[in-house]
C-alpha cells in the first residue's frame, strides 16, 4: 500500500529531471562561444590560404613558389602558435602547396583547441598536433599569372 502511494506520488520528479538535463543544457550553452572561436579561426585560416596562393601565383620563379606561399601564409596567421607544449600551427607541417598545370593551391591547417571535453572527438579531432584539438582547414586556388610580380 505504501509502495503504491509512493509510486503514484510525483514529488521530487522535477528535481530529478532537472538534475539529468542541467549538465546537457550547460554543455550546449558553453558550445556557443567555442563555435564562435572555430568560426573566427576558420576565417583567419582561409585568409592565410588566400594570401599564400596569391603570393605564389604572382611569383615568376617556379622553384620558390612553395617557400613564398609558406611565408605569406605564415605572415597572415593571426592566431596563437602554441599553447604550452602544444604546437597549434607550424608552417612546415600545416601549409601544403601544390602547383598543377597553370594553378597553385595552398592548403592551411590550424589545430584549434576545443576547450570542452569530448568536443574534439565529436568534431573529428585528431591527436596530430597532440592534445584536445580540432583541425580547421582551408584551401585556396589561384591561377598563375604570366609576367606577374610580387609586391
Amino acid at each position: 500500500m505504501a509502495l503504491r502511494r509512493l509510486l503514484r506520488s510525483q514529488r521530487g520528479s522535477q528535481m530529478v529531471e532537472f538534475a539529468l538535463l542541467a549538465p546537457i543544457l550547460l554543455y550546449l550553452v558553453l558550445c556557443i562561444p567555442v563555435f564562435g572561436m572555430f568560426t573566427h579561426s576558420w576565417m583567419v585560416v582561409s585568409g592565410a590560404a588566400r594570401a599564400g596562393a596569391r603570393a605564389a601565383s604572382l611569383l615568376r620563379v617556379q622553384g620558390s613558389r612553395e617557400a613564398v606561399a609558406r611565408q605569406a601564409a605564415d605572415q597572415n596567421m593571426y592566431l596563437r602558435r602554441s599553447d604550452g607544449d602544444l604546437v597549434l600551427f607550424d608552417p612546415a607541417r600545416d601549409v601544403q602547396v601544390r602547383v598543377q598545370g597553370g594553378t597553385v593551391t595552398v592548403q592551411v591547417t590550424y589545430h584549434q583547441p576545443s576547450y570542452l571535453p569530448l568536443l574534439s572527438a565529436l568534431l573529428g579531432g585528431s591527436g596530430e598536433a597532440g592534445g584536445d584539438t580540432v583541425p580547421i582547414t582551408a584551401a585556396a586556388t589561384f591561377v598563375i599569372e604570366q609576367g606577374g610580380s610580387l609586391k
